[in-house]
């Protein structure tokens, strides 16, 4: 078994769009926008959901959270934690090669830039936090043809299945990861922190992980983490006791 960490969702590129997390350690995830990958002037697929079609998770206003003039943009809303789908190019882009070999009961660990809403706005205090995990169940992979009915019926609320659906012309060798009911979407976030981010993750040129100190903690923590990451052997052992660990610090944490 596997563990695999994805950095997902809104970051510091995407401007004024940013996950927001809360005193009590809630969030909100936001899906990066959606972008016709065909044609820049190519239209967004209509069964895609605006961001105004976004649910709330924390009981909060989701409108309040994200700027107007983003509320008619269509999401990318991949991962999607209602049926536990996420889709990604493998195959084609380096950031996510690492997913080609996930197996079935390996782990899919979501990681988020969270930045902290106090007094009704967004602060500068940012993070990184998982705030879920797919159990694989399934996987879909390098889609170049018509899915079977099964495969549809399976995988159908993924972005990437729902595009094909709408233009065959993304049959474009997607694959979209399917996670078991065991899968869940955290209530409460756990911070990604130095601590443990040194104890799980290693440099591939230097082993030990390289603290720079003309970069600040979140930059790092980001650069370590761009692109997908898979901890094993030794290393998942330390994984879940600090997944235990911060759980343990949370006695009321609830999931979704």
């Amino acid at each position: 078994m596997k563990v695999f960490i994805l950095n997902v969702g809104v970051n510091a590129s995407h401007g004024s769009l940013r996950s927001p997390i809360f005193d009590d350690n809630t969030f909100e995830f936001i899906p990066i926008p959606e972008r016709s990958i065909l044609s820049h002037s190519a239209p967004d697929c209509p069964a895609l959901p605006r961001y105004c079609d976004i649910t709330s998770h924390s009981g909060r206003d989701i409108l309040n959270l994200i700027p107007e003039k983003y509320h008619n943009w269509r999401a990318h809303n991949d991962p999607e934690f209602d049926r536990f789908t996420y889709g990604d190019y493998p195959t084609v882009s380096p950031r996510v090669a690492n997913l080609k070999k996930i197996e079935i009961g390996d782990y899919l660990f979501f990681l988020a830039r969270l930045v902290k809403w106090e007094n009704g706005k967004f602060t500068s205090k940012a993070g990184f936090y998982l705030i879920g995990f797919f159990e694989i169940e399934d996987i879909l992979k390098e889609v170049v043809t018509n899915p079977t009915n099964s495969e549809l019926v399976n995988f159908s609320s993924n972005v990437h299945i729902k595009r094909w659906l709408w233009n065959p012309a993304f049959w474009n060798g997607f694959w979209v990861f399917k996670g078991s009911k065991k899968s869940m979407r955290f209530k409460q976030a756990i911070p990604f922190s130095k601590e443990f981010v040194e104890a799980v993750l290693t440099d591939s040129r230097r082993g030990k992980l390289l603290w720079s100190p003309g970069r600040t903690e979140l930059q790092i923590i980001g650069s370590y983490t761009r692109a997908c990451r898979i901890i094993d052997g030794e290393k998942i052992g330390i994984f879940w006791k600090l997944i235990k660990k911060n759980w343990a610090r949370r006695p009321k944490w609830k999931i979704d």
